[in-house]
């Protein structure tokens, strides 16, 4: 009896070994893949082919004669015309380009009293509208009180953002062409501005081809079905035929170089487009080489804590009282003077 009880516990004793070795094995190995620089995850590959193929040759072909042979086949540029307007100064460091709906009121206000004051002189938010016939005398008045709004005349409704984001785009190139980095960013983040700017001039980003921001590496599938509890980003074949989504940044929340709009502006007019604006900007983003970056600081969901000395950007603000109360922690641990 005393053999057997004692090779039980030697068998127990392996197997509580084994168990420890193993769990000590899978954290050395969680710890050891999230230290690799986030824009060296591996991101599946997409080979299915998106009209125009060659739109890297039409870029050039207008680069070095001033005119192409090709046919734009995006018209949305001719479909809207803007409403209010507003310009850079000469020189901006950064602008951040905010996409708010129209009716978010209390949202632009929100961030206008918190993380949107909280800058230099060379750091510019501007809001984007869309069009609603009901708001617009509100609109007239907020306009003429803060003149930060830029707004189209298309309908403000989800499926029409692909409008308000290459809008986006075009007012950059035409009105703030002297600005050096551009920051596009939904009403419902909170955005730390130091951060930020330390970020952006850290990683050296003129003359790169590069955009930051949350990258959506998993394989997705189109939303097919209009009954799907995800319906809200039904898109058809007809629309869009790969069986699969290529990867893209967050639309939410993204980060790039002046001389990078400049390129995407000039090509979109010959990239079919797609409602999904985040996967068509990433889509033509890549169609021209330009490497679209990972990066943890900016955050694609809620945070219960934030550390404010490390995150960029942060998802789901989309609550007034949330966001203040984010402020005060964040003011708290930086003890800033913003621009009142």
């Amino acid at each position: 009896m005393t053999s057997i009880s004692y090779r039980n516990k030697l068998n127990k004793s392996k197997r509580t070994i084994t168990q420890v070795v193993f769990i000590i094995t899978f954290v050395l190995i969680c710890l050891h893949t999230n230290q690799q620089p986030a824009e060296q995850q591996r991101c599946y590959d997409f080979h299915y082919n998106y009209p125009l193929n060659n739109v890297k040759d039409i870029l050039n072909e207008l680069k070095n004669n001033g005119t192409t042979t090709s046919q734009p086949i995006n018209h949305i540029y001719n479909q809207y015309n803007t409403i209010y307007n507003v310009k850079c100064a000469s020189y901006t460091e950064l602008i951040i380009l905010v996409k708010s709906y129209i009716g978010h009121f209390d949202q632009r206000q929100a961030i206008r009293s918190t993380w949107g004051k909280c800058h230099g002189e060379n750091v510019r938010v501007v809001f984007l509208l869309g069009y609603s016939a009901e708001l617009n005398e509100h609109t007239r008045n907020e306009y003429a009180e803060y003149k930060d709004i830029v707004q189209g005349s298309f309908n403000d409704e989800y499926r029409n953002n692909i409008y308000k984001t290459l809008m986006a785009y075009d007012w950059v190139v035409s009105n703030c062409s002297n600005s050096q980095f551009v920051f596009f960013v939904d009403d419902d983040y909170f955005v730390t501005i130091p951060n930020l700017l330390q970020f952006a001039r850290e990683n050296k980003m003129d003359g790169k081809d590069v955009m930051f921001g949350h990258k959506q590496c998993n394989p997705q599938n189109p939303v097919r079905s209009k009954s799907s509890r995800y319906r809200k980003w039904y898109i058809s074949e007809e629309e869009y035929q790969p069986p699969i989504l290529p990867p893209f940044l967050s639309g939410g929340s993204v980060l790039t170089h002046i001389t990078v709009v400049r390129k995407l502006r000039i090509a979109f007019p010959y990239m079919k487009p797609i409602f999904l604006d985040d996967v068509y900007v990433s889509l033509v983003a890549q169609k021209l080489g330009i490497k679209i970056l990972h990066d943890e600081r900016f955050v694609n969901s809620n945070l219960r804590r934030m550390d404010f000395n490390f995150i960029i950007s942060c998802h789901s603000y989309n609550s007034t009282e949330y966001l203040y109360k984010a402020w005060l922690q964040f003011n708290a641990v930086n003890n800033l003077h913003c621009n009142q």
